[in-house]
């Protein structure tokens, strides 16, 4: 076998593999005994097939993809041994490969063309300033999310009168044109969650009702939902126009939720890991949480111009051509991405090579790395939380271990877990070293801000 090496220009070099039956022949008689220990013919016992025939029948095809086999372990073994930057994956040449004689060739020449990586000098060292919108949580918001988590953690009760967050149980009767109960008519009992109305009249008249009162409401107005009116009066939604629009409502029973005192029995369920002694530390917790919950998507768009400065500040150039013909090789059985559609978002191609390049420089420049423990120990995280949900707080080893050698098992899996932690480490590391300008702002206004600067922007963010 014989590699040589012809640079075309800074950004590309092209290979030209010389291959000899000597290079081959013994993969290719070895796979043609294999064939013909499993070939079976009419007229043959298994097994004996003449290898003439064999030959005949399979040996084009088989010389075909050994010879494959060998190119793709010397060109991949060429490129490392050279410490060769490549972009992408090497492209053959098609053309010229066309043209062997498989059937009648001895001595095989084949082209490759390899992208070659651009040189990175970046230095996050440099000043190089970004926009960090840090979220304020106002107490409206913790507020209301604490009276949200003394309803979930509250208790049912059965109160006298009915007030407009209650839930009403009882009869719906259909009724006619002068509001009379049908007699054979639609029936039916189910639940009536007053707070979940439509019409402010059907809440007023469903509020300060007693068991047994009743009350004639418009069901079509009141809930202006057509699933949520066929499940209520127990009929399927096309059987709707079947029936009218008013009923007789018989209250059976009022429910409640009473609202969890805020105190240390309330701070456990909801934070069992923390020891919370008093209303000011919960708010203090919950205000936290938020903020962390609404930095999501601040950080999201933090780093999508974090990479947008650091791939303009990096100045990369790129083999354009050669990458245009990589991306349609690589999705040649996509049939939705097509040459037009390569030329025309191609800025947007080109700048998510810049970013994994610049990523991948970052990466190895501060030796960033996930160890198995780290991983290990975020699904174990994982797994407590999703359990602790179910109010299960403390779940044993066993079952976290099992959890994790579960998740590794899945190769597929495991990557997005790698990926996801490298992310993470990735975000740490451009927050410490680039210079945040940052912009304190509540979560409203983040999102109208943001709604007004990509409402005109149709290019999709780099990630």
């Amino acid at each position: 076998m014989n590699i040589t090496q012809e640079n075309t220009n800074q950004l590309t070099t092209r290979l030209k593999v010389q291959l000899s039956p000597e290079d081959y022949q013994e993969k290719v008689e070895k796979a043609l005994k294999d064939l013909q220990r499993k070939a079976q013919m009419p007229g043959f016992r298994p097994g004996k097939v003449p290898m003439g025939m064999v030959k005949k029948l399979y040996g084009k095809s088989v010389v075909a993809e050994e010879v494959n086999k060998i190119l793709v372990d010397a060109v991949y073994d060429y490129v490392k041994e050279k410490d060769i930057n490549m972009l992408g994956n090497p492209l053959p040449d098609h053309e010229k490969a066309r043209e062997i004689d498989w059937e009648n060739q001895k001595e095989f020449e084949f082209h490759y063309e390899i992208g070659i990586a651009p040189e990175i000098n970046l230095n996050l060292a440099d000043n190089i300033e970004v926009q960090y919108h840090k979220i304020k949580v106002e107490d409206n918001i913790i507020n209301e999310t604490i009276k949200d988590l003394s309803r979930r953690y509250g208790k049912m009760i059965s109160p006298e009168k009915s007030e407009k967050e209650d839930v009403l149980y009882g009869k719906f009767e259909e009724l006619d044109g002068e509001s009379n109960v049908i007699e054979d008519g639609l029936k039916n009992e189910s639940n009536l969650y007053i707070q979940y109305l439509k019409d402010d009249d059907a809440k007023e008249k469903l509020t300060g009702l007693k068991a047994g009162d009743t009350v004639d409401i418009d069901l079509v107005k009141a809930l202006d939902n057509q699933t949520e009116l066929a499940s209520m009066l127990g009929v399927k939604k096309e059987e709707l126009d079947q029936y009218g629009k008013n009923y007789r409502f018989v209250v059976e029973r009022i429910s409640r939720i009473e609202p969890a005192e805020l105190n240390e029995e309330l701070y456990k369920k909801v934070a069992p890991d923390k020891e919370i002694k008093d209303e000011a530390q919960f708010r203090d917790f919950i205000g936290e949480q938020l903020s962390k919950q609404y930095q999501v998507d601040a950080d999201k768009h933090f780093k999508n111009e974090a990479i947008k400065t650091l791939v303009e500040k990096a100045n990369l150039s790129l083999p354009e051509d050669f990458l245009k013909r990589w991306i349609l090789e690589s999705n040649k059985e996509n049939k939705e991405i097509t040459p037009e559609q390569v030329e025309n978002e191609f800025v947007t191609y080109a700048d998510s090579f810049k970013w994994q390049l610049i990523e991948n420089h970052l990466i190895k420049e501060h030796k960033i790395e996930v160890s198995h423990d780290e991983v290990s120990n975020h699904l174990k995280s994982f797994m407590r939380q999703q359990m602790a949900q179910y109010g299960q707080s403390d779940p044993d080893d066993d079952t976290l271990n099992d959890f994790v050698k579960r998740i590794a098992s899945n190769q597929e899996e495991l990557k997005k877990v790698y990926d996801q932690l490298f992310d993470v480490k990735v975000m740490d590391l451009l927050k410490e070293n680039l210079k945040l300008k940052e912009k304190e702002i509540n979560f409203d206004d983040f999102v109208k801000e943001m709604t007004e600067k990509y409402k005109n922007q149709d290019q999709p963010q780099i990630q």
